[in-house]
C-alpha cells in the first residue's frame, strides 16, 4: 500500500491480497489520493494499537497463569506433605493408609 512514483508523477494505489494473488487498486493522485493515504493510515495505526492492547493482556494473562501455577505446586506439596504426615504413602499412583 502506498505512493508509487510513475513518469515523475505520484500516485497512491492499495494493495490487497485476494485469493492468494496481490490485487493493486488505483486511488488516484492529488487532494484524493492524500485523504485515501491519510485514512488507510489511520486504520493502520489503528490495527497496531489493537495489536498493542492484545499483547498486553495476553502477558497480563500469562503472569496471572504463572501466580497460579505457583500457588497449585505450593498446595499440592502441602497436601503430599500433610497425608505423609498422617500415615499414608503413594501405591501405583494411589494415596494408601499405612496399616
Amino acid at each position: 500500500m502506498g505512493w508509487e512514483k510513475r513518469r515523475g508523477r505520484k500516485y497512491f494505489y492499495r494493495k490487497r491480497r485476494i485469493g492468494g494473488r496481490v490485487v493493486s487498486q488505483y486511488l488516484g493522485a492529488g487532494p484524493a489520493a492524500e485523504a485515501a493515504a491519510a485514512i488507510d493510515e489511520l486504520e493502520r495505526l489503528a490495527r497496531e494499537e489493537q495489536r498493542e492492547l492484545l499483547r498486553q493482556e495476553r502477558e497480563r494473562q500469562r503472569a496471572i497463569d504463572e501466580k497460579a501455577d505457583r500457588a497449585c505446586h505450593l498446595i499440592r506439596n502441602l497436601i503430599y506433605a500433610a497425608l505423609l504426615l498422617n500415615g499414608y504413602h503413594t501405591h501405583h499412583g494411589e494415596w494408601r493408609k499405612r496399616r
